[in-house]
């Protein structure tokens, strides 16, 4: 048998690599099928890996098979603890999976490339100066969301469908210099969203797994948490007090003000029709195309201002969510999405734009933009140009 090739790596940097995630010595020598003491001495340099156990690091760390050489840890460290992410639970990285982590870590880096496009390309990120007070009501600050995206009720009028309220809302905020990612591999019940109010390319994440509904709310609910400078992680989206802290309930309630006003509510068509009849999902349908939001938004909507009593809310809350999960169980899982759009969605168009921009001036080599695009193949960059115009 042929006897294996050593490679010569560098011990603190297989520590450090192993710490960009906070992978556990336990896990990395589960997923490379070797003991633990094994690791341990690679990483003290009493020992060192093979050739193909080196590759085979590098792909569970997600770091250049080179880095592993380097004589001394980079200086660009990508660390979970960069920014303070929270969670209902208050759980940390450790408890995370290693998916979360990684797209953790990844939009952190997408950040760190806008900065280093703009400056190539001499453009000069707008600052992000707003900032509202939670302490103030929630319709107020639901109107303020609203004058912020352009939401006017002649617009929301034309939208009708979820995913073109979404749309122009991620737009208009991309407009303004807001990062918006969509992970692609993380189950929602880990994260629907999450929201890091930097000053200059503030972040904004939603799960794409989500419905269109979903994500639109909780486009609204973490652009709650971005004007009021406190970022975070979230993983129920649900408006009940037993289930939420007062901070997270809040932007719940925003969020449902702002994609359904009282007083538009109020002058609805439907209402009168609720009061004369009762509740009919014949209205709620209808009244939920009118704002392009889900029935759920609605029906909460209409226990705020009394249409709806207790009972009536949870009893059709609960009939919408067998419901829902009925057709969860029939619909395909997965369904294909062309490279482009796959690759474009979970990175948004401002940031595809400048990695774009940057490769057709040159500044980029394909694998570069490849890379930067999550791995996109060269031919389909014609693809996601037209993706983005």
């Amino acid at each position: 048998m042929a006897k294996s090739i050593p490679a010569l790596v560098t011990p603190e940097v297989l520590q450090w690599a192993r710490s960009l995630d906070r992978i556990s010595v336990e896990e990395i020598a589960q997923k490379l099928k070797v003991d633990v003491a094994k690791i341990q001495s690679w990483e003290d340099g009493s020992e060192n890996p093979s050739l193909v156990q080196a590759k085979a690091l590098a792909k569970q760390y997600r770091v250049p098979f080179a880095y592993l050489y380097l004589p001394d840890t980079p200086q660009k460290i990508k660390r979970l603890d960069k920014v303070d992410y929270r969670t209902f639970g208050n759980w940390g990285p450790m408890d995370m999976s290693r998916e979360f982590r990684w797209f953790l870590r990844d939009i952190e880096e997408r950040r760190d490339n806008m900065f280093k496009l703009y400056t190539d390309a001499e453009i000069e990120a707008k600052p992000f100066t707003t900032n509202i007070s939670a302490d103030i009501s929630e319709e107020t600050f639901a109107m303020h969301i609203r004058q912020f995206l352009g939401l006017t009720k002649e617009i929301q009028a034309k939208f009708r469908k979820p995913e073109v309220a979404l749309s122009y809302c991620i737009s208009k905020l991309e407009s303004e210099d807001f990062l918006i990612f969509q992970a692609a591999k993380i189950d929602p019940s880990e994260m629907r969203g999450l929201s890091v109010a930097y000053e200059t390319f503030p972040i904004i994440a939603l799960n794409r797994k989500d419905e269109s509904s979903a994500r639109l709310f909780t486009l609204f609910h973490e652009l709650v948490h971005i004007l009021s400078r406190t970022s975070g992680i979230c993983n129920d989206m649900s408006q009940e007090k037993s289930s939420q802290n007062q901070l997270e309930l809040f932007c719940n309630k925003v969020a449902g003000f702002a994609l359904v006003p009282q007083d538009l509510l109020a002058q609805n068509k439907n209402i009168p029709l609720i009061r004369q009849y009762g509740l009919d999902d014949i209205y709620v349908n209808a009244i939920a195309r009118d704002f392009a939001v889900s029935r759920e938004v609605i029906l909460h909507r209409l226990w705020d201002i009394g249409i709806v009593d207790r009972k009536t809310y949870f009893d059709t809350l609960n009939r919408y969510s067998e419901e829902y999960m009925a057709y969860k169980s029939k619909k395909k899982q997965d369904g294909f999405l062309p490279p482009a759009l796959d690759k474009g969605t979970q990175v948004g168009k401002l940031y595809t734009k400048a990695v774009m921009s940057a490769y057709y001036a040159d500044k980029l080599t394909p694998r570069e933009a490849s890379n930067y695009l999550l791995g996109l193949r060269v031919k389909h960059f014609g693809a996601i140009e037209r993706w983005c115009y």
